[in-house]
């Protein structure tokens, strides 16, 4: 009998390496690799770790030691410490997987290696996708495990995804594989375990259900998120105004709300991903942003981090970077290029000698200017609203004030007539 394992992941020049466990999974995968398929990498090396949790993880410890040195196959453990979490009454699950992989990106550089497998098989794809399903977590990202993903400097590789657990057994019964049972895996308490043991079995045990369906889903479900993405990365492309001076991304924000709802959380989704923003964001709190972008509001903050800002600002939705610089005043006297904030101030040779020195600032409150072609005059903080400036622009325009201590320059937004010809202006940010 031999098994069903996808070598697709590598080529006979790679350095594969098994993250083994002892368990009946990993060691009649590494038993394929010993035996039948000893001829489809370069090398092999195996990654154990010992959590230190259960009495039995020393004796599993030696006896892995002892089955790779008489197979030439290389070991290396690391013990885990979680007494911290496990003293705290917190479950192990996660924090122990982060620094299971945290290790295993450290071995693998260390290792030059290629590709890292797990022996993860088809009835975990199945408690997989049924876990997520019931979860929630089934709107924005595959609903299942896929056969290869990248890490920073290997990928890993799933090459018994298409093994049931049946098949496996069979295996290791027909070859007379050594492994250790966890026992922990038969403990209902935890969640994954009683998916397992109790929910999938009661539903198989239907003559009109199957479980394997769910494996149809996920194909399905894979193929609706590609066509959703295609469609986000194509408006983020076409529609998104972005300026790389100012780290500014503006989204207008009919054009957003009339996209359909998946596909509005995957543009935020890839739009993160770009700007790095590793925290997630909920569907919750994106129900909640998308209910205020289709409300009244003028002006809104939606999030903040250290480095960006996201919020609502009139017809537009805007994501930008989260700098608030103090921008001190400047005097110029004589004609030459300037740059303020992200603006460049051109002052020609023509300039009034008399209106020197002229100042650079920003605005300041009660600032007014007098009106072109009609008396009067108008305060900035009005002509930014008419002009529906965000808030956090505002504080970056410069404001221009001769030697008569009026304002003759407002940004890009006002200039007085009188210096058409000798002044001109360019906001940088927007190229």
């Amino acid at each position: 009998m031999k098994l069903n394992v996808n070598t697709e992941g590598w080529t006979k020049d790679k350095h594969i390496v098994l993250a083994v466990s002892t368990g009946v999974d990993s060691m009649v995968l590494l038993h394929e690799l010993i035996t039948r398929l000893k001829d489809s990498y370069t090398k092999l090396t195996c990654l154990h770790v010992n959590h230190n949790i259960r009495p039995i993880a020393k004796e599993e410890e030696y006896f892995l030691k002892q089955f790779c040195k008489a197979h030439h196959v290389e070991l290396y453990v690391k013990h885990l410490d979680l007494s911290d979490v496990i003293e705290k009454g917190n479950s192990i699950e996660n924090d122990a997987r982060v620094a299971r992989y945290q290790w295993f990106d450290e071995m693998m550089y260390e290792l030059k290696a290629d590709i890292l497998l797990t022996a993860h098989h088809q009835d975990d794809q199945i408690e997989t996708i049924f876990y997520r399903v019931m979860t929630g977590r089934s709107t924005r990202s595959s609903l299942g495990m896929a056969y290869q993903t990248a890490r920073a400097s290997y990928q890993i590789c799933k090459p018994l995804l298409s093994t049931t657990k049946n098949e496996i057994r069979d295996y290791q019964v027909m070859h007379r594989v050594p492994y250790y049972e966890d026992e922990t895996n038969t403990q209902n308490h935890y969640v994954r375990n009683d998916i397992r043991n109790r929910i999938l079995p009661e539903i198989n045990e239907n003559a009109q259900l199957a479980t394997d369906q769910l494996i149809k889903l996920k194909e399905w479900h894979d193929e609706q998120l590609e066509v959703i993405n295609k469609e986000a990365v194509a408006f983020i492309k076409q529609d998104i105004r972005k300026s790389v001076k100012t780290q500014k991304y503006t989204i207008a924000r009919s054009q957003f709300l009339n996209l359909r709802h998946s596909v509005k959380m995957a543009v935020l989704d890839n739009l993160f991903e770009q700007l790095q923003i590793t925290r997630s964001i909920t569907e919750k709190t994106y129900n909640e942003w998308f209910q205020k972008l289709e409300g009244n509001l003028t002006q809104c903050t939606l999030y903040t981090t250290d480095k960006w800002i996201i919020h609502i600002a009139y017809d537009k939705f805007i994501i930008m970077a989260n700098y608030d610089v103090k921008h001190f005043p400047i005097q110029i006297t004589h004609p030459g290029i300037y740059n303020y904030s992200h603006y460049q101030i051109d002052v020609k040779h023509d300039f009034p000698v008399g209106d020197f020195p002229l100042v650079i600032r920003t605005r300041r409150d009660g600032d007014k200017f007098e009106l072109n072609g009609m008396e009067g005059h108008k305060k900035i903080s009005r002509l930014l609203i008419d002009h529906k400036i965000v808030q956090s622009e505002r504080n970056q325009l410069p404001v221009m004030v001769n030697a008569q201590n009026e304002i003759i320059a407002v940004g890009t937004l006002y200039l007085k007539n009188k210096y058409e010809q000798s002044i001109f202006i360019r906001d940088m940010g927007e190229e």
